[in-house]
């Protein structure tokens, strides 16, 4: 039995959060965060969205690891971020991602990883079935993001590059990659939703957009959005007061063709 994954591409701070949670509150699917995040959650260093900071304080992470053990493999020995992906055991991440399933009962796991390279490593196993979905954002609004964190323009303008040229050249295994856009997700939901459940082989449900802040995740790494309990989606727009009218212009001019290519791409459904 293949493994359904819904696989969130895309830069830190671009939306994945809030998307992880969207798809996670589907019925049918379970979004555990990043998988490079369990082996520092595992050691203390990042905490799950339900306020535990190891597995043994949470009852769903401990029903990962009670499944995990019964497959003969341990969330504590599992070697599973891209930091370590020359050394991937892709039978432990095939009982991981399994684990997961049995343990939420779901159908699909998202995965919010985000770096293409890991999910080339993800593609040579031939147990996971991946769906592909690329989350961008106006470079302006990734910028902002950037700054607020203390980032250097230089190095964000060149990121955004490289990171949106990999990925619009990538030729994926099975299905092509989709394309979504930050501000689509934000004045469309549903209708971008419904294209993400549709590429998945499920159906849109509107608890995904009435619902997903009051339901229950257990999501390693991420930002607060992954804690916050409305179920409210709003649009950050606060580049029009972080950046300067010349940062604004430097950022389009660097990036706005590469922008412009990639929304190219949700415009042909792709």
């Amino acid at each position: 039995m293949t493994i359904k994954i819904i696989y969130l591409l895309g830069l830190g701070h671009s939306g994945t959060t809030l998307l992880g949670r969207l798809l996670g509150a589907h019925s049918e699917v379970v979004a555990t965060g990043g998988t490079k995040n369990i082996p520092l959650f595992v050691h203390g260093r990042k905490s799950c969205s339900c306020g535990a900071t190891s597995p043994d304080e949470c009852p769903f992470w401990s029903s990962v690891e009670q499944a995990l053990r019964n497959r003969g493999q341990s969330l504590a020995t599992l070697e599973s971020g891209y930091d370590n992906q020359k050394r991937l055991d892709h039978q432990a991440l095939r009982d991981y991602y399994a684990s997961v399933l049995e343990a939420s009962g779901a159908r699909a796991i998202v995965d919010t990883s985000r770096r293409r390279t890991y999910f080339s490593q993800l593609e040579k196993n031939p147990d996971l079935e991946l769906i592909p979905v690329h989350l961008f954002k106006d470079p302006r609004g990734q910028h902002s993001s950037s700054k607020r964190k203390g980032r250097s323009l230089a190095h964000t303008i060149w990121t955004y590059a490289m990171r949106g040229r990999r990925v619009r050249g990538m030729r994926p295994l099975g299905r092509p990659v989709l394309h979504v856009s930050y501000e689509a997700l934000c004045s469309d939901p549903q209708g971008q939703l419904s294209r993400i459940m549709q590429a998945a082989g499920l159906e849109f449900e509107e608890r995904q957009l009435t619902e997903f802040g009051a339901n229950e995740s257990h999501i390693l790494g991420g930002n607060r959005q992954r804690t916050d309990t409305s179920s409210n989606i709003r649009l950050d727009e606060s580049w029009r007061r972080r950046l300067s009218p010349f940062e604004a212009r430097l950022v389009m001019l660097c990036n706005g063709s590469g922008y412009r290519k990639t929304l190219a791409l949700t415009d042909q459904g792709r």
